[in-house]
C-alpha cells in the first residue's frame, strides 16, 4: 500500500473528506497524518515544525496533485485493526478540530520529536500558540498526551492500585 492510499484510507475512517481549497482542511490533514505517525501508523512523510505546527511539504504536494482522490476518499486500501484504532482514538479525542489538532500536534512534535520535557514543551506551545486561549492550549496538550501516552506495565499497575483505592474510598463514603 502506498502512503497516499493509506492516508486516504485514514481520512475515510475518520469521516474526513478533504477540500484542498480550504485552509482548515489542509491544516487538519497535516495534523491528522502527523499525529497518526506519532501513534505508530507507518507513513513516510517527513515533517518539520512551522508556524502552524508540524508540516510536510511532500504530503501537501500529494494532496494537491491528487485532490480528487482525497476529496472522494476512495481507495482500495484497507487499514489494519491497529491503524483503524489509531484513527478512531484520534478522531474521538480531537473531533477534527483544527485548533486542538494544531496545538496537540505541536506539543507532540516538541515532546516526542524534539524530546523536550513535558513542562518545557507545554511552555513552548503557549508561546508559539499565544493566539489561542489558555483553555484551548490546555485541552489540546492534554488530548495529545492522552492520545500518545502509552503507560508501561508498572505505570498501569500503579494506576490500577490508585484507582482501586479511590473506588474503596467512594464506596465507604456512600455507606456513611
Amino acid at each position: 500500500m502506498n502512503d497516499r492510499s493509506k492516508v486516504i484510507a485514514c481520512f475515510r475512517e475518520a469521516g474526513f473528506r478533504m477540500n484542498t481549497d480550504l485552509f482548515e482542511h489542509r491544516l487538519i490533514a497535516q495534523k491528522l497524518v502527523y499525529l497518526l505517525r506519532l501513534k505508530g501508523v507507518e507513513l513516510a512523510y517527513p515533517f518539520r515544525l512551522y508556524v502552524r505546527g508540524p508540516y510536510s511539504p511532500l504530503l501537501a504536494r500529494e494532496y494537491y496533485q491528487h485532490a480528487d482522490e482525497f476529496s472522494r476518499c476512495e481507495t482500495e486500501s484497507m487499514l489494519s485493526p491497529a491503524e483503524a484504532d489509531a484513527v478512531a482514538g484520534l478522531t474521538g479525542l480531537f473531533d477534527k478540530s483544527p485548533s486542538l489538532l494544531e496545538i496537540g500536534a505541536t506539543y507532540g512534535y516538541l515532546a516526542y520529536e524534539m524530546r523536550q520535557p513535558p513542562e518545557q514543551a507545554y511552555r513552548m506551545v503557549r508561546r508559539m500558540k499565544s493566539f489561542y486561549s489558555n483553555e484551548q492550549i490546555v485541552k489540546g496538550v492534554n488530548r495529545a498526551k492522552q492520545y500518545l501516552f502509552v503507560p508501561t506495565d508498572e505505570e498501569k499497575a500503579a494506576l490500577d492500585a490508585e484507582l482501586q483505592e479511590w473506588q474503596r474510598a467512594g464506596i465507604r463514603s456512600m455507606r456513611h
